[in-house]
């Protein structure tokens, strides 16, 4: 495998990683709010536990922002 082919495989890798990660974060609030738990979330670099509506406030999440 050549370093130019090695670098191509890693950007396409690395092209999914952010859709993979929104996925993530829409999967773990689904969870918190099936379960009833809270989500700890970095919010302007401060720690915070949402639950409840704050889970449901678009808001915070900027996967769902247009």
């Amino acid at each position: 495998m050549t370093q130019e082919s090695q670098s191509q495989d890693h950007d396409s890798d690395m092209q999914k990683v952010m859709p993979a990660l929104l996925r993530a974060a829409q999967r773990a609030r689904e969870l918190a709010r099936q379960t009833g738990t809270g989500l700890s979330v970095v919010i302007d670099g401060e720690l915070r536990m949402l639950s409840g509506k704050e889970l449901e406030d678009d808001r915070y999440w900027s996967d769902r922002k247009e």
